[in-house]
């Protein structure tokens, strides 16, 4: 190694001579006390040159860049790469389509609540309009367009109406039950057709003459179709709604209601018809003994010779129907289409024929 190179004095040198190069550890020493111009000769510490050594180049695993310390991805005490979000990214997407897929279901409820209200009041307009007195309208003056509406629909058999409700719907008939639960009147199906349509038990006859006449209807959150049953549990509007019509092309009647049943889907409710007068008497005295409420002024199980039955959901997690039972307190239904019927007179008849019979 080259020794550093001692100048000499500057005394003895010219005005131009170089100036004496002082060695880099001595720097600080001359600012800080050393005199201009004093020489200080090489110590130990600056004896050898010692050649700057370049930093130790440590390899990356063996294939990778030896110029490089660490990967580009990775800092010194960072451990393993960190994933962007984490579980709460999955939790967050999970919930957004969730989120999604519940919004798009609301939406279609709602569209086809909406869809089945247009439907049946475009049907209404068709078909029947109620009187704003109907007490004071005689019976055979509710009349109905039966033509307008077997032609939107060729299975329809009647019209119900109970004032004071939403009541107010035509009546269909066909020989599977199952139909009319995922099809409305107008023929739609599927969930477009969430109301359904109110429809006659494919075992009554279609002009409502069996002793015992079993109709159906959902029971929707929106208070559509037969929702209005449930709400007749409570005494006040079952009092308040004891009369009901059904127009028939035949005649129509005008119903009183007499009980209120609360029972299991497996009910034996879709009754008929009777093997004999004994046995029809009994079904009816079972239904006011099992009614939910207590109603007034009815007639005697005896004397009451033709029923119908509107029955519907009752929307709990039983699984139950709500069967509401009326008897037939007046009728333009005859020989001629246009007699008054008065069914207890018509019991007292029957009545009075099986004793002479005897």
């Amino acid at each position: 190694m080259s020794e550093y190179r001692q100048y000499p004095d500057p005394a003895s040198s010219g005005r131009h001579a170089q100036q004496p190069r002082t060695p880099r550890g001595a720097a600080s020493q001359a600012r800080a006390g050393a005199q201009p111009g004093a020489y200080r000769p090489a110590t130990a510490q600056h004896s050898a040159y010692r050649p700057v050594q370049p930093a130790s180049r440590r390899s990356n695993g063996g294939g990778g860049n030896p110029y490089q310390q660490y990967p580009s991805h990775q800092q010194p005490g960072s451990g393993r790469p960190k994933k962007k979000g984490g579980p709460w990214r999955v939790v967050f997407w999970i919930a957004l389509v969730v989120f999604v897929v519940a919004l798009a279901a609301l939406g279609a409820i709602g569209f086809s609540y909406w869809q089945g209200q247009q439907t049946y009041q475009s049907v209404a307009e068709e078909g029947f309009t109620p009187p704003s007195d109907i007490e004071g309208t005689s019976l055979a003056d509710l009349t109905v367009d039966w033509d307008a509406l077997k032609a939107i629909n060729p299975d329809t058999v009647g019209w119900i109406y109970i004032p004071g409700t939403v009541v107010n719907y035509p009546i269909v008939q066909t020989t599977d039950d199952v139909k009319y639960l995922t099809h409305d009147f107008k023929g739609s199906e599927g969930w477009i057709a969430t109301f359904g349509a109110i429809f006659l038990s494919a075992e009554n006859a279609s002009d409502f003459s069996d002793p015992n006449n079993i109709i159906y209807g959902h029971h929707l959150n929106d208070g559509s179709m037969f929702a209005c049953l449930a709400d007749f549990s409570d005494a006040a509007q079952f009092d308040d709604h004891r009369t009901v019509y059904i127009l028939t092309p035949e005649g129509n009647y005008q119903l009183n209601t007499f009980a209120l049943v609360h029972v299991a889907a497996d009910d034996p409710l879709a009754q008929t018809q009777f093997t004999d007068e004994a046995e029809r008497v009994a079904y009816v005295q079972d239904k006011i003994d099992r009614s939910v409420v207590a109603a007034s002024d009815i007639p005697e199980a005896a004397d009451i010779a033709h029923t119908f039955a509107l029955a519907t959901c009752d929307n709990l997690p039983s699984d139950g129907r709500y069967v509401l039972y009326s008897y037939v307190a007046a009728s333009t239904v005859g020989e001629d289409g246009g007699d008054v019927v008065d069914p207890e007179a018509a019991a007292a008849v029957d009545s009075a024929e099986q004793e002479i019979a005897s």
